[in-house]
This record gives C-alpha cells, structure tokens and sequence, in this order.
C-alpha cells in the first residue's frame, strides 16, 4: 500500500512534537532521500558514457627490455583496431615492471567486436601475442565509465615530458549516489590549485564495485612536490579530503611514465 506524502505532512501536524510525529519525520526522510537516490540513477547510468577498459600487466623483470623493443616495433596492430588513451609504466608507488594501459570504447558491444577481431588477427596474433606471453608475468583488467560531472578525457596542455599520478579510491558500499558528491568537491579543490591536470575520473562498473581511478599529470616531479605542499597547507583542500575521507576504506597512489608509444606524453 503506497502512503501519500500528504497524508503523512497531515499526521505529523496532528502529532504535533510527539514520538509517533518524530517516527512519521523520518519516514518522509526516507521518502525524499528515496526520491533523490531515483533522480541521481537516471542521470548517473554508464550507459550513457563511452567504456573504458583499464590493463595492467606485470612484465617479468628478465623480460623488460624485450618487451619495450616488441611493442615499440608492433604495438600498432593493436592500436589501429581500437582508440589507446594512454600507455605507461609504474615507477613508484606500484608493483614493479607493470605496465598500465586504458583503452577507449563506444559500448560494451563494440568492445566486444574489437576483441573477436584481434583473436582472428594472425599477424597480431603471430607476430606480438606469441611473443609477449612469455613476458608477461601476471595480467588484470576493470571496465569503467566516467562521472557526468567530469565526462570527457582531458588531453594535456604539454605533449611531453609529463609525469602521471594514478589514484585508486576504494569507496564504501552503495555507489556514486553515497560518495560521489564529496568525492567530487574534494578533486575539485585539488584541481582549482592548478598545479596539475586532471586527465581523468573513472568509476569501475566491472572488476572492484565502489572503486574510483583518478588520473592526474604533472609537468614535472617538483611540479607535484611543491603543488602537494600548497594542498597540504590549504583549508579548502583539507576540509574537502577530510570530508571525502569519510567515504574511502582504502587508497593508493602511483607514478608513472608514459611509454614511447603512448598518446599522452
């Protein structure tokens, strides 16, 4: 039986200050915050964003050079099938000898087809598959989507020379419509200091559930030496982490450097 808020407004000013008036309080609470949680669904769904696919390898440490020398030559059967956002290696901060690469797709689907191709692609298969499986030492994968609030990839002002921060977010249970709010204003402060790009947020739809990929760069590591200490030392940015911090269970960051054959530099 479905209860109009009328009728609930109606008893509670018959109650007037009474326990059964506090108890139908808090039941138009939750009816708002019902209405509310519906109202950011509709406009927060991934399927209104492009698929992100985000690849992280570690490459055997006996096998470093010989991977960099195979994918700088060949890499191209791979990226004339579907857009690479970017392609970097740990430096600090991570497992060592990993690789980190984020592919761009239109859907699911269209990745999907991607996938079928390069399986029946025998020079890509023959030619750099067979080669990098005795490389690779362990692989991962998560697909993402971005927020409507930061809903497009940001291409850096500098074409070289930058250095990459990957922050991992892991968020309490219940999604966007719990966390993202603070989650939001909190790189938000950090963005308005202007000490580095924000490249990118991501949340993931398939691999970690509630976890947030925050990609920042940096001109160079003084750049992010001194743009840290003024965040540090900001009450806007440390009153927006505070609050944010009131949502995280878990959080890490790394470096790295993009790869010769990276878009972003």
């Amino acid at each position: 039986m479905i209860i109009r808020m009328s009728v609930f407004i109606s008893n509670l000013t018959r109650f007037g200050l009474t326990r059964q008036g506090a108890i139908l309080g808090k039941q138009i609470q939750s009816i708002i915050s019902l209405q509310s949680v519906d109202r950011t669904l509709k406009t927060s769904s991934p399927c209104q964003n492009k698929v992100y696919e985000m690849r992280q390898y570690v490459i055997k440490p006996d096998g470093v050079q010989e991977y960099k020398k195979l994918t700088q030559e060949l890499f191209y059967l791979r990226t004339r099938a579907s857009k690479l956002v970017g392609f970097w290696f740990t430096e600090i901060g991570s497992l060592l000898n990993k690789t980190v690469h984020l592919w761009e797709y239109d859907s699911l689907m269209h990745r999907q087809e991607v996938r079928d191709a390069l399986a029946n692609d025998s020079e890509w298969q023959n030619n750099y598959i067979a080669n990098l499986v005795r490389l690779v030492q362990e692989q991962q994968n998560c697909t993402m989507y971005m927020p409507q609030w930061y809903s497009e990839v940001k291409s850096p002002e500098k074409q070289s020379g930058g250095v990459y921060e990957l922050m991992t977010y892991n968020m309490v249970m219940g999604g966007p419509v719990i966390w993202g709010k603070k989650l939001k204003s909190s790189i938000e402060a950090h963005v308005r200091l202007g000490y580095a790009d924000l490249i990118g947020v991501w949340y993931t739809d398939i691999g970690d559930h509630n976890s947030v990929e925050v990609l920042w760069r940096y001109n160079n590591l003084t750049c992010r030496e001194e743009g840290r200490e003024r965040a540090h030392n900001d009450a806007v940015v440390v009153n927006k982490v505070r609050d944010n911090l009131d949502n995280v269970t878990h959080h890490t960051s790394c470096l790295m450097l993009p790869s010769t054959w990276s878009p972003m530099q």
